[in-house]
């Protein structure tokens, strides 16, 4: 009985079994084919997306050849306003005038920051002394060119980037050359130089906080912050303010892993172009001078040395044809959209309030600097032309028809510099003359002026440089010792510049009077 009943158990135990088993092979294959399912959907999925964003990216970057030719050509004739042009150096601006010295002046064995006072990086005066190669400014005035044009492509890029349209593109990047050749006043400015790489960032972070899936491209960012820090340090801030925004997203967004590789990919960039600048830097001791005369001054002494509300006029006149007020306003109209980049924005919103007070209550205003805003603002610049079928007018309202102003503002303001500053400019190359006519090519010339256009005409050093009225006491207490060892054949005084009182005391001494006659210039020479 037991052997039966063990038997007819061990059939239904084996029964049971092959059904257990042929249920298990059923759901089985019907997950082997969910899984297969799955796995194919999503690769399809993919590839579509995949190009999808390669057909973006194409639209969004690929520029035609006519366009190239146009912002080409419109570069060349705006840089025809530039002093860097052989045929306008001689009646350059004081400032501008002053930084083409200073190509000239490193030709010459003269160290920038040590031998001569700087306002820009290292690499801003690198970039002067490569363009003064053959003793012209020609190769210069290319480089003023490559600037404003890559300048004029990458703002095509952002917005074609933002709008997917290309009159829109064309139309804001034809403008923005315009305000760019407008703020530069002249071309040899350090922000111009800058500028590429400010634009360069702007566009990479507009991508990135559209589509954050990659990571790629931080470490080119630092490279780019770090260019700009040298080449411009006040175009830095560009690069501080997205940072700081960077940051914020990512601890919002919980993504502190990759807010960490980017930190140190941008690090990477920096510290690529920041050792090499530092090499050269330790050759030439100019690492704090530089440093103190291009960071900490500028950053740390404010209150304008002039009239302060003549500075406040034209601030305001600049700010509003440049279409910097109306990128502000345009900025907070376009906050509401912003989505992931709205931090970022804020950060935009804010650094054109704040850099453009530190530019205005300067102790020394440089409207050149106001250049460095300009990235702030062209992110904006695309926004509001995405739902515009009249693209021009459209652009035009946003800017509140200041673009139109900027035109006439390039033409016509080096015309009324150069007609009210005719008689001086003649004189100042009467001086070149006389000195051309007295002195060798190995002599000094010493011009206390407000700007270097007699040296810049003749071709000549000088030993010592007029210290800036924002600097502090110690430049000048310096300036007292190193003049009672001054050489220099000639030294040239202005007539509506002060001469400092150690000067006099020098060219009393070891200096007479010229024969040279004229009114607003009195020429000394060596006894």
């Amino acid at each position: 009985m037991s052997n039966e009943y063990r038997s007819r158990s061990s059939r239904r135990e084996r029964r049971s079994s092959r059904w257990a088993n042929k249920d298990s092979d059923v759901v089985e294959a019907a997950a082997n084919q969910a899984n297969r399912h799955l796995e194919e959907e999503p690769e399809g999925q993919n590839v579509e997306r995949t190009s999808r964003q390669k057909l973006t990216h194409e639209k969004t970057l690929r520029i035609p050849l006519a366009v190239y030719g146009l912002l080409t050509g419109l570069s060349v004739l705006l840089a025809l306003s530039f002093y860097a042009f052989p045929l306008w150096k001689p009646v350059a601006t004081a400032s501008q005038s002053q930084n083409l010295y200073s190509g000239f002046a490193m030709h010459h064995g003269l160290v920038p920051f040590n031998d001569f006072y700087g306002t820009g990086g290292t690499v801003f005066y690198l970039i002067n002394w490569l363009g003064n190669i053959g003793g012209t400014t020609w190769l210069l005035w290319l480089f003023e060119i490559i600037a404003l044009l890559i300048s004029g492509i990458l703002v095509y890029r952002l917005v074609g980037q933002q709008t997917k349209n290309q009159t829109a593109s064309l139309t804001v990047s034809v403008f923005t050359l315009v305000i760019i050749a407008g703020l530069a006043r002249g071309g040899d400015s350090p922000t111009l130089f800058a500028l590429p790489f400010a634009l360069w960032a702007a566009r990479f972070l507009s991508s990135y906080f559209q589509d954050s899936s990659t990571d790629r491209g931080f470490i080119r960012f630092g490279m780019a912050a770090a260019f700009a820090l040298v080449i411009s340090p006040v175009m830095s801030v560009f690069f501080i303010l997205s940072a700081i925004a960077l940051i914020i997203h990512n601890v919002g967004s919980r993504k502190i892993g990759r807010g960490f590789y980017q930190m140190l990919a941008t690090i990477l960039g920096v510290l690529l172009v920041g050792y090499s600048v530092a090499y050269y830097s330790l050759e030439e001791q100019t690492i704090y001078t530089s440093i103190e005369q291009s960071i900490l001054i500028p950053f740390t002494h404010f209150g304008p040395s002039g009239d302060l509300l003549l500075t406040l006029a034209k601030a305001l006149v600049l700010t509003l044809i440049f279409g910097i007020v109306a990128g502000f306003v345009q900025g907070i109209v376009q906050l509401k959209k912003g989505g992931p980049a709205r931090v970022w924005y804020v950060m935009m919103l804010i650094g054109i309030v704040g850099l453009t007070t530190m530019i205005v209550f300067a102790q020394t205003f440089d409207s050149s600097n106001l250049l460095a805003v300009l990235p702030f603002t062209i992110v904006f610049a695309g926004l509001g032309l995405t739902d515009s079928d009249q693209i021009l007018l459209k652009y035009l309202q946003n800017r509140l028809f200041a673009p139109i102003l900027a035109i006439l503002f390039v033409v016509f303001t080096p015309i009324s510099y150069h007609f009210m500053n005719r008689t001086i400019a003649s004189e100042e190359q009467s001086v070149a003359q006389y000195i051309k006519a007295n002195a060798t090519g190995s002599d000094r010339v010493y011009v206390v002026a407000d700007g270097k256009n007699i040296n810049n005409l003749t071709k000549t050093i000088s030993t010592l440089d007029n210290v800036p009225a924002n600097y502090p006491i110690k430049f000048t207490q310096s300036y007292d010792l190193k003049v009672g060892k001054l050489s220099d054949k000639f030294v040239v005084l202005q007539a509506s510049e002060k001469a400092p009182t150690s000067l006099k005391k020098v060219l009393d001494k070891d200096y007479k009077v010229t024969n040279y006659a004229g009114k607003y210039f009195q020429v000394y020479k060596k006894k």
